[in-house]
């Protein structure tokens, strides 16, 4: 665990600071064949940026609000404590709000937007893995990681190995950007990489919680994580947009569009 690099960078930070670059610099360059300008895309990066940190704290505060005593205390996001899946919520409807405004289709910035997204998630579950956050269950397994025994891991359940689920969901998320970019090649119809990531992200986070540590007021039925349960949300809109993406192609196809 490497909570700080050359004791001055927080590494979570920097994972994050270099997914945000990158996804910039990809959405840029992706959006070039859509002829929409840097400018444009930039703009709308710095939306994504900005509702996304709102809305992962925003999702946490709400799921744990047992846990602020003072109230204010929900706003010290510095002392951590953040769900990935209000950041998508809340960036995606962003989006949608300003390419809206500006009369540009949603769905083109989607699917330009979505392997950036999904890369970035790969890297700043590095940079979870550094901090010590978002660890797994007690394991025997090989592939167990001991942290160190002031790391959050251990301060919950001693100097014990724990299964790595912030490498299980970092290796998932470049798997699907791999995919992502792979299927555009043999089908790329409108909405389609934007529908592909809500369901193969869906599934790889349903997945990889089941190796992941949670508060036990974080489980629900079937003692599945609160987020598991909106994994299956995902999955199920993610495979409907697909659908109703698809037919509305041939539609247009049909109509000459």
């Amino acid at each position: 665990m490497y909570p700080e690099i050359f004791g001055v960078v927080k590494s979570y930070g920097m994972m994050l600071a270099i997914s945000f670059g990158l996804g910039m610099w990809l959405s840029v360059r992706r959006g070039r064949k859509y002829n929409l300008s840097p400018e444009t895309i930039m703009d709308l990066v710095f939306g994504v940026l900005v509702s996304s940190i709102v809305g992962v704290r925003l999702m946490f505060v709400l799921t744990h609000l047992g846990d602020f005593h003072p109230w204010y205390r929900a706003f010290f996001i510095w002392d951590g404590g953040l769900t990935l899946y209000g950041g998508i919520a809340l960036s995606t409807f962003t989006v949608w709000y300003m390419t809206r405004r500006r009369g540009i289709p949603f769905l083109v910035v989607a699917d330009i937007f979505s392997p950036g997204v999904i890369l970035g998630i790969g890297i700043t579950r590095i940079g979870c893995f550094l901090a010590g956050c978002c660890f797994g269950n007690p394991t025997d397994c090989s592939c167990g990681i001991t942290f160190p025994v002031d790391a959050p891991a251990s301060l919950q359940f001693g100097h014990v190995s724990v299964l790595p689920s912030q490498i299980f969901a970092s290796a998932g998320g470049f798997t699907i950007f791999a995919l992502l970019l792979v299927m555009e090649r043999f089908s790329n119809y409108r909405g389609a990489t934007f529908g592909r990531f809500l369901l193969l992200y869906g599934i790889s986070r349903f997945l990889v919680d089941f190796s992941r540590y949670y508060e036990p007021e974080q489980i629900m039925q079937f003692g599945w994580s609160n987020n598991q349960w909106v994994s299956i949300g995902m999955m199920a809109v993610g495979l409907t947009a697909m659908i109703v993406f698809y037919h509305q192609d041939q539609k247009r196809e049909q109509a000459g569009v």
